[in-house]
């Protein structure tokens, strides 16, 4: 044992000295701030609350060799998976970990690590199942982690008869084990603690859906942090360490049951989840890393009228509504219209504020009416009524589904699309942060009410939520929550959104 600790010890007193010329001594000591997400066993899990830092796994083990290496400390930020690229990005952590799948897309935004583990994607179906391959997943429901290549996978390759996208594992192993889902898509390691903890309840299936490689992340600003980084998973991985940490942690995830379970209280009293996509100023957008909005104001005087505390998870507006369908959040909101089709699964509020309909296009473009878009290419973002209204009602060649607003307008920019259909406020930001690039359609389409979006049923949050809408809009705060953020976004540089 002694003989093993003074040659790591050597090891990375080796890493230490190449990475010295490599790292600023502005840095020295500055601690290196990891997002990560707390339920992608054994990567990243829930270990004890009382311990600092409160999470343990694969993952945590590396970026602490890391931090090690570079002798600056290492913070642990637990945020919600599709908030880790965000925070990355945008400078507010250095790291992200949580066994983030490589993907061509993903690489556009950020900058990954050299490879440290490569692993499978598998189905987890209940142990009497009759689906034992991907074509018998087609024909029931499957649940997934939203934001993550599994739900890509599901998405857009095996397509099944109904996706559930949940916003943790736990939460994706909760709708397996009391029958909302048919099926899983989940890590191989994930899916190993999961069947091994229920015991003969469930089973992989024997043909993975296919291979994922796994890496950091960083900001592409940060080059110099990823070599250092590069350097010490290289070390890591062919001494024998990661393959050390790997075993450790599932023997640690089967030995202790408790671990691995995120917090689901505080005090005693359940956290009202909120679900949010943070790009639809002035409802919900992010101000210098931030979030800001009409909507997250109202939201935390919503929980403070349940006297709950509030959490706010990032989503993709597309997975807001199927979240809350599942029972996966208390409340979902962005601006989000009220349509006959989305009442039928969905208690709205009542009506907060209404907006219509506008088109953008480049400037100069001579596209003028509804009969110009005909043969040309749209774009919306994915799961709203624009994208609704894009796909029916005008007669595209081609209609494109983006992520996100921001997304879109880039498209109108770099000439992917013709035009681009949004909400007005929305619109109104875009033509004031690209002056003299695009331009409304002189033509409005007619006005959509937004509410706050609940579960069937959930009449307690509802009626909160009536309360406060009501409150606000009689003493004057809605508007003056409005005006508020409206000023606040006019004011924000395009870094800081």
């Amino acid at each position: 044992m002694k003989k093993l600790f003074y040659l790591l010890a050597v090891l990375f007193i080796g890493i230490t000295s190449a990475l010295s010329t490599s790292c600023s001594e502005s840095d020295k000591n500055k601690p290196l701030i990891v997002a990560c997400e707390a339920s992608s066993s054994p990567y990243c899990y829930y270990l004890n609350s009382n311990i600092d830092p409160p999470v343990a796994g694969i993952d945590v083990d590396l970026v602490e060799e890391i931090g090690k290496a570079l002798g600056r400390p290492v913070e642990f930020k637990v945020v919600p998976f599709q908030n880790i690229f965000t925070l990355v990005a945008t400078g507010e952590a250095d790291i992200g970990a949580a066994a983030i799948t490589i993907t061509p897309e993903r690489s556009q935004r950020v900058l990954f690590s050299t490879i440290y583990d490569t692993s499978t994607q598998v189905a987890v179906v209940p142990a009497d199942s009759d689906i034992t391959d991907e074509a018998g997943l087609k024909e029931v429901s499957v649940a997934a982690q939203a934001g993550t290549t599994d739900m890509e996978y599901l998405r857009e390759v095996i397509k099944p008869r109904g996706v559930l996208p949940y916003l943790t594992q736990e939460d994706v192993n909760a709708a397996l084990s009391v029958g909302r889902a048919d099926a899983a898509v989940m890590d191989q390691l994930e899916a190993e603690i999961m069947v091994r903890r229920t015991g003969d309840d469930f089973r992989i299936n024997p043909k993975p859906l296919c291979r994922v490689q796994y890496g950091l992340v960083f900001s592409k600003e940060n080059a110099e942090l990823a070599d250092a980084a590069n350097t010490v998973i290289d070390k890591y991985k062919t001494s024998g360490r990661l393959l050390k940490s790997r075993e450790k942690h599932m023997e640690e995830l089967w030995t202790h049951p408790g671990y691995g379970a995120m917090r689901d209280d505080y005090d005693g009293v359940k956290p009202f989840v909120v679900c949010i996509d943070p790009s639809f100023a002035p409802f919900a957008f992010m101000n210098r890393n931030r979030l800001a909005g009409v909507d997250i104001e109202m939201a935390e005087a919503i929980a403070d009228e349940l006297k709950r505390p509030v959490q706010f998870r990032i989503v993709p507006f597309s997975e807001i509504l199927p979240l809350i369908v599942n029972g996966a959040a208390d409340m979902g909101t962005s601006g989000i219209s009220i349509t006959p089709e989305r009442t039928s699964m969905i208690l709205f509020s009542n009506s907060y504020e209404d907006s219509m309909r506008r088109i953008l296009v480049r400037e100069g473009s001579k596209l003028n009416r509804i009969s110009d878009l005909d043969g040309k290419v749209v774009g919306a973002e994915k799961g709203t009524t624009n994208e609704e209204y894009a796909v029916n009602k005008l007669r595209a060649k081609k209609t494109i589904h983006y992520d996100n607003a921001a997304e879109g307008i880039l498209g109108l920019l770099n000439n992917e699309i013709d035009a681009y259909v949004d909400d007005e406020s929305e619109a109104e930001f875009a033509m004031e942060k690209h002056k003299g690039q695009i331009k409304m359609m002189q033509i409005s389409i007619r006005a959509e009410e937004y509410g706050f979006a609940f579960r069937l049923g959930n009449t307690e949050a509802k009626a909160a939520a009536d309360r406060v809408i009501e409150a606000k809009r009689r003493n004057g705060d809605l508007q003056a929550l409005f005006r508020k953020y409206t000023s606040i976004y006019k004011t924000l540089e395009l870094n800081d959104i």
